[in-house]
């Protein structure tokens, strides 16, 4: 009795934990991480995937039955796990492939993995219509609650959330592009449950209440995109009630089919402003530039092609194939981004064409089954399939069925229109989970169950004995891992925020003893390494011992982080700085910066900052010639980079090539704009250069310069200098006496004007 009493918790227990699930992944959000919608919610769904994998198998030991739903998606979920499994194997970040990162979201083999898991554990768990409904209940509550947050917000102006220590705008993502998809979903399944007739008055005011919240939200957000996904979502729900005429509520499909009249017109004329609530705006790499790095990813080589640069490693591919026109771009130019446009892109340019294909194959081999269920089988039919099992209240679910699955479709749909974040995915595989389980209700051969019985042999009980010891110790391993890892992960945010180098070198350290194959953590401590022999050089009397330990320690911690990501530009951006600053002490280190800006090169060549730090580094170490190179480079990617303009000419102006350094100088003043500083060293040339009417031409930039900031130090001197060259000293004297007035303690400007004058300076006299 005991035995069959535990069976039926462990039963209930892998249910219950799919229900949890429906509250903690949309919910649950920790202001102590950097990022603190992603780990949270990737852990919380693991931890109850895995739970709830392990309590079935708890089950299936006690009772001695295996009892498995194999429904008809599951062969293509195998191919679409073989082709995500052989792009992280090959991928050029394994472990952000495998693992994912805490920064942002990218795909990662575990979460799918775990995806697969989730849709398993679900349809072989809502094995009956009551199970069925809740689930479904509780997906619509949930959007009813993160709407109503929202709305309290935006509009009345009470932030709950700030109120209970959440700093977010929404639960669900950080941005509200993908909120607003997560409101179109919330509107669809609950406005759609109301086109059936005879359904509870509780249920009908309930899902009644949580469309108009999703539609309030939705007005409130007023974003052209999300306009187009309503306007699909509302033309399948009147498909659906057109298809199911005859249990259509026909006033309700009037309203559907006005809201659908009112998104056209907000689609042609915008959406009323009066309505809409000032949210923070969002960068993202546009479309076209995410669909030509895809393409130039997946075009370079057959194994790209085929398997793309591995999962999570969109970074790598936007800086290897980023286009040089994006430098035109003078708001997003000097950015990275980690994520394309939507969420198929990434399959395509990080999984390559077999993830494409098997993800394409996986939609169309479900829809495909869902259009033949609609349309191959007579109403009859179906009622007569489900009438045994079905009966809830004298109600069957054909109608609900067929929403989720249209509802599915949607959100496939809207992978093509935005990048998913952990919420969306997790909906996506919950809503194919009801759909597949839902659908073996009405078409019993939707899901073929097998049965296998365990005999009662000492041979076989310690068999599955050991097996499910097995599975114990590896989920407790896997939370353990993962607990050192979250742990971690808060370490590394407390360091981050705190402006203490105390605080953050011991954080640092606690979050490397945790996990310290992570290449994040170890350049934030390279980095402090650097800081701290920054302010060491700044004390009195400081110790080159000391400093030198410092730059050692932040160069090899540097490398070490270059050695665990080789292919992640910013690295070698921060191991060649460690060098840079490391050639004050070790001249050869000058050589090793060089080389890891190459590298960097090599890893992101479009990006004109790394061809002018290139450049920099080439001028210091006298090597002029790669050094005109490099700044050329940088300037032919970005025309009006100044900086690389400013470098240029001084290495003319080493070589003794006036003409050529006035030459580089006259291209940036354009782009330079109000820029003082250029001004002035473009009259600064000039005046050395002493051509016919340089001088002259020097002298009027810099009275102009003088006009707009009068205490400009170098150019008084410099007009003080440019005087005295002609001969006049009183008027040399009096820009030299503006000099020192702004510098009293400068031996150089005194040994000047007393040089003029012929006797000790004193006071100027009036």
């Amino acid at each position: 009795m005991f035995q069959k009493q535990l069976t039926k918790f462990f039963e209930f227990g892998s249910y219950f934990l799919i229900l949890l699930s429906i509250l903690a992944v949309p919910l649950l959000v920790d202001n102590n991480l950097v990022n603190p919608y992603i780990i949270p919610k990737e852990y919380v769904f693991g931890g109850l995937v895995l739970l709830a994998a392990l309590f079935w198998a708890a089950r299936i030991v006690l009772s001695r039955k295996v009892l498995y739903r194999q429904s008809f998606a599951d062969k293509a979920l195998a191919i679409f796990f073989v082709a995500a499994l052989a792009s992280a194997a090959f991928s050029v970040g394994r472990s952000d492939s495998f693992l994912g990162v805490g920064d942002y979201y990218v795909l990662s083999f575990i979460l799918l993995t775990l995806s697969v898991l989730f849709y398993i554990v679900t349809v072989n768990h809502l094995t009956t219509a009551r199970r069925w409904r809740v689930v479904l209940d509780g997906v619509v509550f949930v959007g009813g609650l993160t709407a109503a947050l929202f709305l309290s917000r935006v509009i009345f102006g009470f932030d709950l959330l700030s109120k209970i220590g959440i700093s977010a705008w929404n639960l669900i993502d950080p941005t509200n592009t993908a909120f607003g998809v997560w409101l179109v979903v919330i509107f669809m399944l609950s406005a759609g449950q109301l086109i059936k007739k005879n359904h509870p008055v509780g249920r009908s005011l309930f899902n009644f209440f949580v469309a108009l919240l999703a539609l309030g939200c939705l007005l409130t957000l007023g974003f052209a995109i999300l306009w187009w996904v309503l306007l699909v979502a509302l033309t399948l729900l009147l498909l659906l009630g057109i298809t199911f005429l005859s249990e259509a509520r026909l006033g309700w499909l009037t309203v559907l089919f006005a809201l659908l009249v009112a998104n056209i017109i907000f689609l042609s004329f915008g959406s009323p402003r009066v309505l809409q609530s000032p949210v923070p705006s969002e960068v993202a790499l546009g479309a076209r530039s995410s669909w030509n790095i895809t393409v130039a990813t997946i075009t370079d080589g057959p194994k790209n092609f085929l398997l793309g640069s591995g999962l999570g490693s969109f970074g790598v591919d936007f800086s290897q194939y980023r286009s040089a026109d994006f430098n035109n771009d003078q708001a997003a130019w000097s950015l990275r981004f980690n994520q394309p446009f939507n969420t198929l892109l990434a399959f395509l340019s990080e999984g390559g064409v077999l993830l494409a294909l098997a993800f394409a194959f996986l939609v169309v081999f479900f829809l495909g089954h869902v259009l033949y269920v609609w349309l191959g089988q007579r109403a009859e039919n179906m009622f007569r399939g489900t009438s045994a099992d079905l009966g809830w209240r004298h109600d069957d679910l054909r109608f609900e069925i067929f929403l989720v699955s249209l509802t599915w479709v949607l959100l496939t749909v809207c992978t093509g229109l935005v990048f998913f974040g952990q919420t969306l995915w997790w909906l996506w595989w919950l809503l194919l989970g009801l759909s597949g389980s839902g659908l073996s209700f009405i078409y019993p051969k939707a899901c073929k169950i097998h049965e296998w019985e365990i005999e009662d042999a000492p041979q076989y009980s310690l068999s599955f004995s050991f097996i499910l010891v097995v599975l114990s110790a590896s989920i407790v391993m896997a939370g353990v891992m993962g607990t050192r890892m979250y742990l971690a992960e808060r370490a590394y945010a407390v360091a981050v925020r705190s402006n203490d180098l105390g605080v953050v070198e011991l954080n640092l350290k606690q979050a490397l003893s945790l996990r310290p194959n992570s290449s994040v953590y170890n350049f934030y401590l390279a980095r402090l390494y650097l800081s701290k022999a920054v302010e060491l050089s700044k004390v009195a009397k400081p110790d080159p011992v000391a400093i030198s330990a410092l730059m050692g320690q932040a160069v090899n911690t540097a490398r070490r982080a270059t050695d665990i990501a080789p292919s992640a530009v910013g690295l070698w951006e921060n191991l060649a700085t460690m060098y840079e600053n490391a050639a004050v002490l070790v001249p050869e280190a000058r050589d090793w910066a060089i080389k890891s800006w190459v590298t960097a090169t090599e890893l992101e060549p479009t990006n004109p900052v790394l061809w002018y730090r290139l450049g920099n580094n080439y001028l210091a170490a006298t090597k002029n010639d790669d050094a005109i190179k490099s700044f050329e480079k940088a300037i032919i990617l970005k025309s009006d980079f100044v900086a690389a303009g400013v470098g240029l000419s001084q290495v003319y102006e080493n070589q003794q090539d006036f003409d050529k350094a006035v030459e580089a100088y006259k291209k940036i003043l354009g782009p330079a704009g109000d820029n003082l500083e250029v001004a002035y060293n473009y009259g600064r040339l000039l005046y050395n250069r002493n051509a016919v009417g340089d001088r002259d031409s020097a002298e009027q930039i810099w009275l102009q310069v003088v006009e707009k900031q009068e205490n400009f130090s170098n150019v008084l001197y410099s007009l003080g200098m440019l005087y005295e060259t002609r001969g006049d000293k009183f008027k040399a004297l009096d820009y030299y006496y503006k000099v020192k007035e702004l510098n009293p303690d400068n031996p150089d400007i005194v040994a000047k004007i007393k040089s003029l004058v012929g006797a000790p300076v004193a006071e100027k006299k009036k």
